[in-house]
């Protein structure tokens, strides 16, 4: 029997090890220190309180540029957030240049050039302030401490107040308090606080907030629907989404109010609108026509402070004649050039006060809103808070004065910037994975690994 003889096999040569991404920096954890997280809480409950200090300074300003030195590097790590900070500063210099320039035929008012200037930058540095107390604090945690600020602001003495309690006071500070507890707790009790609110805005003739609480319904609950898939949308799909769901509840809350159903009161003042200008946007809103028309008369802007001259009036009133409004009532003189350029609209009154400049940062203000929104849809990681308030927030950059918007804009833009870089691990502002139930005082370092 003849023996077989193996031939030696060379041995097989191990599969080169695969290099593993160098993994990207995670985003900071909530700090673990109480007084610092005690110190952020305080300075949110300042900046929502709006305490008025002369020239149009508030405490919160106040508080955001001497902790500038801690909130900067939060700013840094957010896409974009260098150039928002930058840009808008660059803009209120603009203002005061553009003043200066137009000082030969525009008067610039004493009282109004400062103040003007000074709630721009404080608007600025106050999204600085609210993106450090993301950081310290869990999210919706600071959203809450921002939103008792609303409340301890809330004042029932006004005029507007005996006119509509729920418009004009209770709505801001009751829809950022419910949305913030509501997220804590999941997202059903977000969906259904955002129900009872754009039920309440119905019931209380809040025609902007029905549509806008009614857009973030639908788009939480959209979220809810499809969250099962693993499949990230495309961005471009949910842009898409987007534009067509807004296009659909305008005209779904459209046909609601001039039906009757939001009552007859809200009825019989729409189809005023709509028969004087042919659309509820511009009947609501004529202050549009006369901004369109002084950028085409004036396009590089007037200055902060700049009085308007008979011409610009006269100017102002022809873009609301060509729609059908009749400015010859008192409002016009004294509501929107008594004094200054009240254009009631952020973009109009940034373009008034800083020219192309401020055109520019309402530009870059819509750009960080709406990308926040859809990559957070796209992750179907949006909450309630952050949906009403960028929707809020845009509507306001063209039916809203500036400084009435402020609030809202802060807490929307604060909300929707992005991480400079961001890890897959990492979750969004508001996400349901960044707020866990439990809160460790432990510092990160001490973590088991």
């Amino acid at each position: 029997m003849q023996a077989t003889v193996r031939r030696p096999t060379a041995p097989r040569r191990a599969a080169p090890p695969v290099r593993a991404a160098a993994p990207l920096p995670a985003a900071p954890r909530a700090d673990p220190r109480t007084w610092v997280r005690a110190l952020a809480a305080v300075s949110l409950v300042v900046l929502g309180y709006r305490y008025s200090l002369p020239q149009g300074l508030q405490l919160g300003h106040v508080a955001a540029l001497v902790l500038l030195p801690v909130w900067w590097a939060s700013m840094t790590r957010r896409r974009g957030g260098t150039t928002f900070v930058l840009l808008g500063l660059l803009a209120a210099v603009a203002g005061v240049w553009l003043g200066v320039a137009n000082a030969p035929d525009h008067e610039i008012g004493g009282t109004t050039a400062l103040p003007m200037t000074v709630t721009l930058v404080g608007a600025v540095l106050s999204v600085g302030l609210f993106a450090w107390g993301l950081d310290v604090l869990r999210p919706h945690r600071a959203v809450l401490w921002y939103g008792v600020g609303f409340a301890l602001a809330f004042s029932p003495s006004t005029t507007l107040f005996a006119s509509n309690p729920w418009k004009f006071g209770f709505a801001v500070p009751v829809t950022v308090i419910s949305l913030a507890l509501a997220h804590r707790l999941g997202r059903r009790y977000e969906l259904a606080a955002l129900a009872a609110l754009t039920v309440t805005a119905a019931l209380n003739d809040f025609r902007s907030a029905f549509g806008l609480l009614l857009l973030a319904t639908i788009l939480l609950f959209a979220q809810m629907v499809l969250g099962r898939s693993r499949r990230r949308a495309s961005a471009v799909a949910v842009l898409v989404g987007l534009a067509a769901l807004g296009v659909a509840v305008f005209q779904l809350g459209q046909a609601l109010i001039l039906d009757g159903y939001l009552g007859a009161e809200t009825q019989a003042r729409s189809l005023e609108q709509l028969r004087s200008s042919g659309s509820l946007v511009l009947g609501g809103r004529p202050e549009l026509a006369a901004t369109f028309a002084l950028m085409e008369d004036h396009p590089w802007g007037y200055g902060v402070g700049s009085v308007p001259t008979p011409e610009d009036v006269r100017v102002a009133k022809e873009g609301m004649y060509a729609i059908g409004y009749q400015p010859d009532n008192g409002y016009v003189e004294r509501f929107m050039f008594g004094g200054n350029f009240e254009l009631h609209s952020v973009f109009g009154n940034l373009w008034a006060q800083s020219g192309l400049v401020g055109l520019a940062f309402v530009a870059l203000v819509l750009a960080v809103l709406v990308v926040g929104v859809v990559s957070r849809v796209s992750d179907r990681t949006a909450s309630g808070i952050l949906l009403y308030a960028a929707a809020q927030s845009a509507w306001n950059v063209f039916f809203a004065p500036f400084y009435t918007s402020v609030p809202v804009l802060v807490l929307a833009l604060a909300l929707a910037f992005l991480p400079a870089r961001r890890s897959p691990g990492d979750a969004p502002p508001l996400s349901p994975a960044a707020t866990p139930r439990r809160w460790s005082s432990r510092p990160a370092s001490s973590a088991p690994r």
